[in-house]
């Protein structure tokens, strides 16, 4: 059996751990400067072999052609909790296991949320576009003591933004399909967007979170609500835009790589896909990869995100 390594990044020293947990028996295959899936050599020959992808080495797009590219592929192990960028009910089909990495980064995004929230609340993106000009009318921000903040989807991130929030002492309220929790109080959605003074979506992506906030709902938002998300394309984003730009929400806050601060009107605060880049999450990130991919040569698949 072979394990090929797909990441730019340099510095991968679990590497030699993993080799000495995997035995002789097992090769090691590095790859860490981007090229297309079907021009990787170690990725063609009869060789069961079992793919661990960092999605930066691919552009965050892994195609069903890709996964057709590779012979004897037996398991996918992801270095992101996210496994949206490829299809992996296809996989399913071919009977190849995708595995993901779950909570090693719930706390830097939570706490990334929180930054991102009060940054809203304080109108620094206006004050940056203004050149950090004092103006006590036009950069009066709001105090977020005793407001309530809506958390949609209490997984690790949901449930640990929403401690952080209940430290500064907001009201936390949630919605979620399965999850509950008795420190907070359980609101029906449509309630939780018309009454919250901050939204955080906290799903994953996948085609049944798409269809769970509507437009209508993003109407309803109070004029002085906040929106922070670090969940993509679960929402319009452009109608929440546009709520913001005309004042009819108080801001929004997101991350988005192509994205520029200074083109946005109103209390608009875009930030790079930088949330879970800590310290400790990145070295919790590098010894479950490497869990994952031992798991996998011995045939586990603890998270496994595509059964058949």
């Amino acid at each position: 059996m072979k394990i090929v390594i797909l990441s730019p990044d340099k510095d991968l020293s679990f590497v030699d751990g993993l080799k000495k947990q995997l035995g002789g028996a097992v090769s090691v295959v590095v790859k860490t400067k981007p090229q297309p899936i079907n021009e990787i050599v170690e990725l063609k020959d009869s060789e069961e072999k079992i793919l661990a992808l960092d999605p930066d080495f691919v552009g965050w797009k892994f195609s069903k052609e890709a996964i057709d590219s590779i012979s004897n592929l037996k398991a996918i192990c992801l270095q992101t909790t996210s496994f949206s960028y490829l299809d992996v009910v296809y996989a399913a089909t071919k009977n190849i296991p995708v595995t993901n990495l779950r909570g090693f980064s719930a706390e830097a995004v939570a706490e990334f949320a929180l930054m991102m929230m009060i940054g809203v609340a304080r109108k620094l993106s206006i004050v940056i576009k203004d050149g950090y000009k004092q103006d006590f009318v036009k950069h009066q921000g709001i105090e977020l003591k005793s407001r309530r903040v809506g958390v949609i989807g209490l997984g690790t991130i949901g449930k640990r933004f929403a401690e952080l929030c209940q430290g500064i002492g907001m009201e936390i309220a949630y919605w979620s399909k399965s999850a509950r929790d008795a420190r907070f109080k359980f609101v029906e959605l449509v309630e939780l967007m018309k009454t919250s003074d901050v939204i955080f979506p906290a799903m994953a992506k996948n085609e049944e979170s798409k269809e769970i906030i509507t437009d209508a709902m993003l109407h309803a938002l109070k004029s002085s609500a906040i929106f922070v998300s670090i969940s993509h394309g679960i929402y319009n984003h452009d109608l929440v835009l546009e709520l913001a730009k005309q004042g009819k929400i108080f801001g929004y806050a997101f991350e988005d790589d192509d994205e520029n601060l200074a083109k946005y009107e109103g209390n608009v605060f875009a930030l790079p896909s930088i949330a879970w880049a800590t310290d400790k999450s990145r070295s919790s990130n590098r010894q479950m990869w490497a869990d994952s991919i031992v798991a996998a040569a011995k045939g586990k698949f603890p998270n496994r995100v595509n059964l058949k």
